[in-house]
């Protein structure tokens, strides 16, 4: 056993360093043509590009900051301070050139309506004034920036008492 142990000892000691790597083989190049001056100056001139930021929007400056601004400038009328939601339609007048309807606002005051009014916070507007119910179209901006429109009927409230047979 001490005779391996031995001889272990003097094998790992007797080890050789690795050889050293072969020396990089030296390619030739190509010898380079000359290429005439005015050649040169044509094709750098083809591929230089200058970007001009003129007429495009920035694009590290966020869209709904433009929209925000247009919003803010505008003066909302007494309709638009509510939520379509939050009106109730009292009643519509039809068989005119113009139709009429009137909603009522949470303070309980009353609105008359025509083909055009704005209304509601999304800048909706009335579309068309139908003998039971008024069509009001929202177009509106969502998170990512596209164009939502949203159709919204007020109807007037089911009486049953009102029925005419």
């Amino acid at each position: 056993m001490t005779a391996s142990l031995v001889s272990g000892i003097v094998a790992c000691e007797e080890a050789k360093p690795p050889p050293p790597p072969p020396p990089p083989v030296e390619e030739e190049a190509a010898p380079i043509e000359s290429v005439p001056e005015d050649v040169a100056l044509e094709e750098a001139s083809e591929v230089a590009y200058a970007y001009s930021p003129i007429g495009k929007r920035d694009p590290f400056r966020s869209i709904f900051e433009e929209i925000r601004k247009e919003v803010d400038e505008t003066e909302l009328t007494e309709l638009q301070r509510y939520e379509v939601d939050q009106l109730r339609l009292t009643g519509i007048i039809t068989g005119r050139a113009t139709p009429y309807a009137m909603v009522e606002d949470p303070e309980k005051k009353g609105h008359t309506l025509t083909r055009g009014t704005l209304i509601g916070k999304n800048w909706g507007r009335v579309s068309a004034i139908t003998p039971d119910c008024v069509i009001i179209k929202e177009e509106y901006r969502d998170y990512t920036g596209r164009k939502v429109e949203n159709k919204i009927e007020l109807c007037l409230p089911a009486d049953e008492k009102l029925k005419l047979d």
